[in-house]
C-alpha cells in the first residue's frame, strides 16, 4: 500500500461468529496477503485451527472486547490503529478484485475526505415487484429535491434526507456524494474520524441507522462522504449469529430505539419518514409471529 503514500487496517466486527469470520479471512488473503487486519472480537475468542491461524498471521491483531456493540467494537478497533484509512468490513462479507484500491483512490483524490462507502452486492435481497415499483415512485418523487451529484444511473445513493426518509442503493455502478454510508464496506480518514467522535455509542444492539448518524455529523461540517462503485463486495448476510441472536422482542426494542437516536439527530421531523420502515420492521414482525 506504500505506492499509495497512505498506511492502511482492516478492522472486521464480529460478534459469535467465528467460523463465518475464519471463512472471511481465508479469502481476504487470498486477495490481500499483506493487508493489516484488526478483528474486533466479542465475547468468543478463537480457538483450535482458527487460533494456529491467527497465531501464523503476522498481519493480523485481535481486540478482545468483554460485551457485544458493534459501535463501541469499532470505535475501539479504528482508535487503537496505527493507519491513516480504517477500511471496515461485516465478518460475512468479501471483497472483490480492486476493492482496497479503489477506496484508497479516493482518498488520494480528494486528501479532506472524511469516508467512503462502496459497493454491495446483496447475496439474500428479495423484493417483489410491487415493492420496488413503490420504492422507485418514492425515489423518483424525492429525487426532484435530489442534486445530481447524489444520484447514480436515476438512483439515489446513500443518502438521508431532512424527513428521515433513506436511501440506499449501494449495489450501483459508478461514484457519487453521499451522507449515508454502509457500515458493511466502509473506509474512514482515522485522524478526521477521530476528529468528529467516531461513531456514536449510545446506538444498541443491532445498531440499526449508526452509519447514517455519522454521516449526518459530517454533513453539519458541510462535508460528505464519496461513494465508490468499483470498491465491491459480496455480503453473505449469514442468518445466524451476531446481532441476530437476539430475540425478536429484543431485535424490536433496538431497532425502535435507534430509530429515536437518529431522529433526535435530524429533527422531529423525521418520524414521517421513519413511519413506512417502523411499520415494515416491527409491526409486520410481529403478524408474521403470530401465524408462524
Amino acid at each position: 500500500m506504500s505506492a499509495y503514500n497512505l498506511t492502511v487496517e482492516l478492522v472486521i466486527p464480529s460478534y459469535n461468529r467465528l467460523n463465518t469470520l475464519r471463512e472471511t479471512i481465508r479469502q481476504i488473503r487470498q486477495l490481500y496477503p499483506d493487508l493489516n487486519i484488526c478483528l474486533g472480537l466479542q465475547c468468543e475468542m478463537p480457538s483450535g485451527e482458527f487460533q494456529a491461524q491467527v497465531e501464523s498471521d503476522s498481519k493480523l491483531r485481535i481486540e478482545k472486547l468483554s460485551l457485544p456493540s458493534t459501535t463501541e467494537t469499532l470505535n475501539h478497533c479504528i482508535s487503537s490503529s496505527k493507519a491513516d484509512i480504517v477500511l471496515m468490513l461485516d465478518d460475512d462479507a468479501t471483497p472483490c478484485f480492486n476493492w482496497l484500491e479503489s477506496h484508497i483512490r479516493a482518498f488520494m483524490d480528494k486528501k479532506d475526505l472524511a469516508y467512503t462507502c462502496g459497493r454491495e452486492i446483496r447475496l439474500t435481497k428479495e423484493r417483489s415487484a410491487l415493492s420496488e415499483w413503490f420504492r422507485i415512485m418514492v425515489e423518483w418523487f424525492f429525487g426532484l429535491f435530489v442534486g445530481r451529484d447524489r444520484k447514480l444511473n436515476g438512483r439515489i445513493v446513500g443518502w438521508i434526507n431532512r424527513l428521515g426518509v433513506i436511501f440506499g442503493n449501494y449495489d450501483q455502478p459508478g461514484t457519487c456524494v453521499i451522507n449515508s454510508p454502509r457500515g458493511c464496506n466502509m473506509a474512514v480518514r482515522r485522524e478526521l474520524f477521530l476528529k468528529i467522535g467516531g461513531f456514536n455509542n449510545k446506538f444498541i444492539g443491532n445498531a440499526w441507522g449508526f452509519e447514517a448518524d455519522f454521516g449526518l455529523r459530517w454533513a453539519r461540517e458541510g462535508r460528505y462522504g464519496r461513494y465508490v462503485g468499483d470498491a465491491i463486495v459480496i455480503h453473505q448476510e449469514v442468518p445466524m449469529g451476531g446481532t441476530r441472536q437476539a430475540s425478536k422482542a429484543k431485535w424490536i426494542r433496538d431497532y425502535i430505539y435507534n430509530n429515536k437516536l437518529l431522529i433526535k439527530n435530524i429533527g422531529p421531523q423525521a418520524w414521517l419518514g421513519s413511519v413506512p420502515r417502523l411499520v415494515k420492521n416491527t409491526l409486520w414482525r410481529r403478524i408474521v409471529k403470530l401465524f408462524l
